[in-house]
């Protein structure tokens, strides 16, 4: 009998969450130390104007304002770091995947992560590749944090040689029009960075396969 190994999410997704956080805090306090070391620059060129400070003061207010400033550039450099870091760096759960060898069938399993759906399927072939399509968004928007939009559609058998060898499909969803659309039009759509098909094959065997999406397509790991 097939069974899967479940991976606890809440760990990961709570770690994600905490940097972000903690990405948004650090730009916030940079900010917040921008606007003081303004104040203060501000202050200083007002009273020297209406003669109100006297030189000593004046250049103990733009020590001050330089180590401000400073440190607030620091830490928003650091946050759009971490910014960008995250964000190419990021991976989504989509499913798990049990694929076993039982003759000269491939036993499949496939699970959703965000619907709990299970799908029970045969294929044949040597290997089997999960496909779907992809949709990278434009470089701001990633950078914004909008999630790349996929679709897993199938899953189909693989031959290291295929010299009439049949082949075999599982549907997982329909083909969408308005998948032809956008891969037919991409790059006269705004905001679209390009739409294309993804893939991602793997030899049957005992282990049970987690499926990730990040910025450039699925990603298959081991339990």
């Amino acid at each position: 009998m097939l069974t899967f190994k479940f991976l606890d999410l809440k760990n990961t997704y709570g770690i994600m969450i905490r940097m972000d956080k903690f990405t948004a805090i650090i730009g916030i306090i940079g900010l917040f130390m921008l606007a003081i070391a303004l104040v203060i620059l501000i202050n200083a060129v007002i009273g020297v104007f209406k003669r109100k400070r006297k030189f000593r003061q004046l250049m103990t207010s733009l020590i001050v304002f330089l180590i401000l400033f400073g440190f607030s550039l620091s830490a928003i450099y650091l946050s759009l770091f971490l910014q960008t870091f995250s964000r190419y760096t990021h991976e989504d759960n989509i499913g798990w995947i049990h694929a076993a060898r039982e003759d000269a069938k491939i036993i499949m399993v496939y699970q959703e992560a965000m619907q709990q759906e299970r799908h029970y399927f045969n294929l044949l072939g040597d290997q089997w590749m999960v496909e779907g399509y992809f949709l990278r968004w434009s470089l701001a928007l990633r950078w914004l944090g909008a999630g790349s939009y996929y679709r897993v559609t199938r899953f189909t058998g693989r031959w290291e040689e295929t010299n009439n060898k049949p082949m075999s499909a599982y549907q997982v969803y329909p083909e969408e029009f308005l998948w032809k659309i956008l891969l037919k039009y991409d790059n006269k759509i705004p905001f679209v960075d390009a739409a294309y098909g993804i893939g991602a094959f793997q030899y049957p065997s005992n282990d049970t396969f987690t499926l990730y999406i990040n910025d450039t397509g699925f990603i298959l790991r081991k339990n």
